[in-house]
């Protein structure tokens, strides 16, 4: 290893005062003789794997020397700001309405909303409210959406997804009687 060190240091100093240049952060002398003796460590466990046909055994491995600078230096940012945490955002489900609501508002202007609306009069107020909380999750990404909104309506999810099952099936029922003449 002190051999390798020996032959790798004047190329592992260029290499890690590259890579702080690019990160563009001044490390110490006595750093970076500090961590070519770690880079050359890292080297002789990673020999076995180095094929000497190849590139120079320090080129290959130059990814892994440009992570010991990264480790060394850490991570550096600017603190947060805690007074912008301080804001209380305005909760989305008060602001966007009860989604049967929103829906007859839709409907006034848009026709699938109409032909949606009406169809939901074929079932229950609470199967189509819960009938649409899923659809609006799924729409926002929830994959899971029967659980959260078996949490907010007090149901298990195996309910929750009952009741879109039936509100499907009445939907179908109601799309065919409209269909036939």
């Amino acid at each position: 290893m002190w051999d390798l060190h020996a032959l790798a240091e004047p190329t592992l100093t260029c290499m890690l005062r590259a890579e702080d240049r690019r990160i563009d952060f001044r490390i110490g002398d006595d750093d970076v003789f500090d961590l070519t003796l770690d880079a050359a460590i890292d080297l002789a466990k990673l020999a076995r794997s180095w094929d000497p046909d190849g590139a120079l055994l320090w080129v290959w491995a130059r990814r892994r020397i440009a992570g010991l600078v990264h480790g060394h230096i850490g991570v550096f940012a600017d603190g947060l700001d805690d007074t912008v945490l301080d804001i209380e955002a305005p909760s989305l489900r008060d602001a966007e309405g009860q989604p049967r609501e929103v829906l007859r508002s839709l409907a006034l202007s848009h026709p699938a909303a109409r032909r949606l609306d009406r169809g939901l009069d074929a079932v229950t107020e609470r199967d189509a409210d819960i009938y649409l909380r899923v659809q609006l999750e799924k729409a926002v990404g929830n994959r899971s959406p029967a659980v959260t909104i078996g949490v907010e309506c007090d149901l298990r999810p195996a309910a929750v997804r009952k009741v879109v099952q039936r509100v499907l099936e009445r939907l179908a029922d109601v799309a065919e009687r409209v269909e036939q003449p």
